[in-house]
């Protein structure tokens, strides 16, 4: 099965590696021949050349476009949004060209594309009548605050010659909601390659609790509630509390969270570590996390954290219910509720002696259900199903 894939432009998102991970398996285990097109020269070239997968540059756009993370920044791409239109437009029709100069579309199976807001995998199925996959990762108005380039964007995904994968029943409902036909949307939850991550039955918990934030650093993924709540704690309880936040961001949000822990005394508790690409390494040395998205379509963090053996504390809204039953494997708190995430934070410093139990659930269940093998398994199984139904036809 010869399978063309359509990367997205990020390189540093759960979309970037849940892609490197999924055609890694599909290709060792399941015999997957895969193609890989990319936005430019980038690390995903550098991991299909070491891999011995076919890749291309062709230099796509995507049809949805993220408005910005300041009102200055939105104000100026709203005023550009036809000159954006028209860029897309014109790198759409080069991208398509350079595809078809590269590959032989007769070998090709199926086109997956890895995220919703790319559209040159729509283009060449209508065009060649080959099966389409399209990944939907993002709710992509409450997370991300995307803009669409294209009129009616929704009647032309609905032209899908195949289906949609939504990385969670959360996901699905928002996308329906949008007007995606429900018929052709399917859930199968994101895999994480549980190799690369060290976990343990037998951690041990300390009074000190050292917790871990991972993700962009943007007013929706929540820093500043954990700041907030955190500066709420009663002092007993505060000077056993710390948090590092792993990411990159816009450096003036940054400054203005860092003025907030000032603000509130907190430099000794609360560091901001910048990203890194080994978190992987990291983790392990934390006893919790924070996940306090706005909307998270998935949670692959969340996911990554729980089989570290960590106690995650999430906000209750995206998917996160969907991955940790409340006390049992994790804890939940009213999304954006201040009070409520202090009151967590409390009821987890003093369940200290259930967490070694928590956490082990919360790694088994991170194991059985969320691994790569679990997602290349339901994926490739789709792809069997979309070519049976709409592959080419023998006369």
């Amino acid at each position: 099965m010869k399978v063309l894939y359509i990367a997205n432009k990020n390189e540093k998102g759960g979309a970037y590696y849940s892609l490197m991970e999924m055609v890694l398996t599909l290709k060792d285990e399941y015999g997957v021949e895969p193609v890989i097109l990319t936005q430019g020269e980038n690390k995903l070239t550098k991991f299909c050349r070491a891999n011995g997968i076919e890749t291309y540059a062709v230099g796509h756009d995507p049809f949805m476009l993220y408005k910005g993370s300041t009102l200055p920044r939105k104000a100026v791409k709203f005023l550009l949004r036809p000159y954006y239109g028209i860029r897309r437009n014109k790198r759409l029709r080069s991208s398509l060209e350079k595809v078809s100069r590269h590959i032989d579309f007769s070998t090709v199976d199926l086109i997956h594309t890895n995220v919703n807001r790319d559209d040159i995998g729509q283009e060449l199925s209508l065009k060649y009548g080959i099966p389409h996959v399209w990944h939907i990762r993002e709710f992509s108005d409450t997370d991300y605050d995307c803009a669409y380039l294209r009129k009616k964007p929704f009647v032309y995904m609905n032209n899908i010659n195949g289906c949609f994968i939504a990385i969670s029943q959360a996901v699905k409902k928002a996308w329906i909601k949008k007007g995606i036909r429900p018929e052709k949307i399917k859930v199968i939850y994101n895999g994480i390659d549980t190799d690369k991550f060290k976990s343990s039955d037998n951690k041990s918990f300390s009074q000190d609790l050292h917790f871990i934030f991972t993700g962009t650093i943007c007013p929706t993924k929540g820093q500043v509630q954990v700041i907030k709540a955190v500066s709420e704690l009663s002092d007993d309880i505060k000077e056993h509390i710390y948090v590092d936040f792993y990411g990159s961001g816009v450096k003036g949000y940054i400054d203005t969270l860092k003025s907030l822990i000032e603000k509130n005394g907190l430099e000794d508790r609360l560091r901001f570590c910048g990203y890194s690409d080994s978190i992987q390494d990291i983790l392990p040395g934390y006893d919790g996390a924070f996940v306090c998205s706005d909307a998270e379509a998935f949670g692959r963090v969340t996911v990554e954290h729980m089989y570290c053996s960590l106690a995650v504390i999430a906000s209750d809204s995206g998917a996160n219910p969907e991955l940790i039953d409340d006390g049992r494997d994790g804890f939940l708190y009213s999304a954006g509720n201040i009070d409520s995430l202090r009151d967590t934070i409390v009821r987890v410093y003093n369940e200290r002696n259930k967490l070694a139990d928590i956490t082990k659930l919360a790694r088994e269940k991170a194991g059985k259900c969320f691994s790569r093998r679990v997602n290349a398994d339901n994926v490739y199984k789709l792809y069997k199903e979309v070519i049976d139904e709409y592959g080419k036809k023998e006369n």
